[in-house]
């Protein structure tokens, strides 16, 4: 995917977005046991949409680790432990603290 900025383009990477969406779809899609039907998951909305989100390290460790991806860093005694991240609209991951609000 490429979007358009200021005459140039430039490449979107939304490799981490896809890894946290498959893994809240095997979580909780129409084949989970947690499953609610009719209910709107914002988000799986919001992954979808492309927004930025905010996601806290043991999200992360799981998606990677059904991944079959490192996960290691996010879980407990890893240099990122519970820690919260901001997944932003171009894919990029970066630490967040409530005063980046």
């Amino acid at each position: 995917m490429a979007e358009r900025l200021g005459g140039g383009t430039r490449r979107v990477d939304n490799t981490v977005r896809q890894v946290l969406l498959n893994d809240h779809r095997r979580r909780f899609g129409p084949n989970s046991r947690w499953h609610i039907p009719g209910r709107v998951s914002e988000y799986e909305q919001a992954l979808i949409a492309g927004d930025p989100i905010v996601v806290d390290s043991g999200t992360l460790m799981c998606a990677l680790m059904h991944a079959g991806l490192p996960y290691e860093d996010y879980a407990f005694g890893g240099c990122y432990y519970n820690g919260q991240f901001l997944l932003a609209e171009d894919g990029t991951l970066t630490e967040w603290t409530p005063e980046h609000g």
